[in-house]
């Protein structure tokens, strides 16, 4: 795939008349362009809803649109003609949130989810209902499918089950359960907790990704799941933890955002779960939307840590009144010179630089990520976490505190990302860490010890650590164990133990995208890839602006002004340079390039104001 990919336009134009699969990828080549974003615009709106359209979904070949809206009629378009191929009235009592077209049927059969608790299949051509499961206990809000898996759809209902259908066997509901149940997706210590969305990587399809109503991306192998059930039995001592964990770890893994870790006060409230997440075409990467948050891209190949657990041990300093801190650091190592950057990066540089004098932090991130992505270098990334620093939005410090550790491996005696890693510390409230690398920075660098900002984060960190320790209360609990049967307390400690070992290791993001709003939460909140190489990234906002970044440097790139209301559903066509989105309104719009002599009156110029302005709704307190 990987050579396909970087075959130029005349060895694609053979290759398609040889390898019918080289079709799609020879579309997105030949039109893909950065120039064509600039000109992307209204193409045509899709106009015979009566009410707000829940969920759109393309075929496998982008040839039918399906839309479905609240009166729980599935639309079936043909996009290029902007005309209804058909209309199918289904059965569901209730709001249908999701639709999937079923692998292997040629594009016969749909599969439909409800929050009626229901879940349907219908014939496409007679518009018939096929199949019927009524034996969830929750909502349903996502159905997945795999291309290479004909016949097989799951589900993921808000009573916390991921279920597998297959549309070649009669299914009998059950009362008590569903029988076909894969996974159960637990919570804080054990409870159940509703899954939002759910996608099935069309790469390895044996691996699935769960939002759900927490902080907490899921993903899980279907082939190695019972090694969770056995994990689960696990007396929840050390040992047993250790002992299972190379097992389980390949059958779940858990990804977070490292600044909104429950643990943080700060942060333990600033999500609303996560309302969208779908894997790269190549299935190396997992892209997912926050609700009160950003766009974040997990990286599954190559997995990082959450950054406080990268952070190098400090050596013991011992302080003017006798005291010593910690254990052993970074011992000193030969310095490493500043290497000479590449024209275009020292241009780059100097602009960002200039920006960040004049206090645009914002702008000067954007081109500090436009040169990182050319060339790494310490200094470049110790001045974006300066510049995050001083921005100080939402999430800020804790990417300055993984650009202070990056500019320290890259140079471990980096001054500035030095001072910059005790700064971002005490931003963060790790009080006592930032004293001890503070105090080897004065250590260290002894000349600086009178600086001003020596002294003032000095007298900060010292000021918050006696009102912290002022302010520390002591949490009571009521001892209620002699009301609960032990074998009760002992199946919470099994579930409390499950639940924190995955916690522990859960791998932090590679990229964010910032800009967008995404505060209501009642439906799902789409983001995707978009792009021939996925270079792309599309989301709508609750402003009714639709935005587009650059994947790697996180740059936004365009701005349209989607719809009056809240941009929910936005998906990329399989092989066009084209996307369709829909709102709470009754249009389905889809997007193109435009001609040159067209206006774009649906471009946004001012991307900074409104990514400002949405800041705002995520720096507050949202409850």
């Amino acid at each position: 795939m990987s050579s396909e990919t970087n075959l130029n336009i005349l060895q694609l134009i053979r290759n398609r008349e040889l390898n019918d699969h080289i079709r799609t990828k020879y579309t997105l080549k030949s039109n893909m362009d950065y120039k064509f974003i600039s000109k992307l615009g209204l193409h045509a709106q899709l106009e015979e809803h009566q009410d707000s359209i829940t969920c759109i979904q393309w075929n496998k070949s982008g040839s039918t649109l399906a839309s479905v809206y609240h009166d729980r009629q599935i639309i079936l378009w043909d996009p290029f003609l902007q005309k209804v191929k058909t209309t199918i009235k289904t059965l569901h009592r209730n709001s249908i949130f999701s639709v999937k077209f079923i692998p292997g049927y040629n594009d016969d059969i749909l599969a439909t989810a409800s929050i009626d608790q229901s879940s349907h299949t219908y014939n496409v051509t007679t518009g018939t209902k096929l199949m019927s499961c009524v034996c969830f206990h929750g909502e349903i809000r996502s159905i997945a499918v795999a291309n290479d898996l004909p016949s097989l759809y799951w589900c993921a209902s808000l009573d916390g089950c991921i279920s597998q259908h297959d549309v070649r066997i009669r299914h009998i509901c059950s009362i008590n359960k569903l029988q076909n149940t894969l996974v159960k997706i637990c919570g804080n210590y054990g409870s159940r907790i509703g899954p939002t969305c759910l996608d099935i990587n069309q790469i390895r399809s044996e691996q699935f990704a769960v939002g759900a109503n927490d902080q907490y991306v899921r993903l899980y192998d279907r082939r190695m799941i019972k090694s969770l059930s056995s994990f689960y039995m696990k007396q929840p001592s050390e040992d047993a933890l250790v002992y299972d964990g190379n097992n389980v770890n390949n059958a779940l893994q858990y990804f977070l955002p490292g600044h909104i870790q429950p643990k943080n006060s700060e942060t333990i409230t600033r999500t609303n779960g996560i309302t969208h997440l779908t894997f790269s075409p190549d299935g190396q990467e997992l892209l997912v939307n926050y609700g009160c948050e950003y766009v974040y891209l997990y990286d599954l190949v190559n997995r990082v840590d959450n950054a406080f657990f990268n952070i190098p041990k400090v050596m013991k300093v011992h302080r003017e009144n006798k005291e010593v801190s910690s254990t052993n650091l970074i011992d000193d190592q030969i310095p490493v010179p500043h290497l000479t950057l590449p024209d275009n990066v020292v241009q780059l540089q100097l602009k960002a630089n200039d920006l960040f004098e004049k206090e645009d932090y914002n702008a000067a991130i954007v081109l500090y990520n436009e040169a990182i992505n050319i060339h790494k270098s310490s200094e470049l990334f110790s001045n974006r976490a300066a510049a995050y620093i001083k921005r100080k939005w939402f999430g800020d410090f804790y990417a300055a505190l993984k650009d202070c550790l990056t500019a320290l491996e890259l140079e471990p005696n980096h001054m500035e990302a030095h001072f910059q890693l005790a700064v971002s510390l005490f931003k963060l409230d790790k009080l006592t860490d930032s004293k001890m690398y503070l105090d080897q920075f004065i250590m260290k660098y002894p000349a600086y010890k009178t600086s001003a900002s020596i002294n003032y984060l000095y007298s900060n960190l010292l000021n918050a650590q006696s009102n912290n320790k002022d302010g520390k209360k002591i949490l009571e609990t009521s001892d209620t164990s002699s009301n609960v049967p032990v074998w009760f307390l002992i199946d919470q400690a099994k579930k409390k133990a499950f639940d924190e070992y995955f916690r522990n290791q859960a791998k932090d993001y590679h990229c964010r995208y910032i800009g967008r709003k995404n505060d209501f939460c009642l439906y799902n909140k789409e983001a995707d890839f978009f792009g021939s190489r996925n270079q792309f990234i599309i989301a709508g906002s609750d402003d009714g602006l639709i935005y587009l970044w650059e994947k790697n440097t996180e740059k936004n790139l365009l701005t349209l002004q989607g719809h009056k209301f809240v941009v929910n559903c936005i998906q990329p066509h399989p092989s066009e340079f084209l996307f369709a989105t829909s709102s709470i309104d009754s249009k389905v719009k889809l997007w193109s390039p435009l001609p040159d002599d067209v206006c774009y009156n649906t471009q946004i110029i001012d991307y900074s104001t409104a990514a400002a302005l949405n800041q705002r709704t995520v720096m507050s307190d949202q409850f």
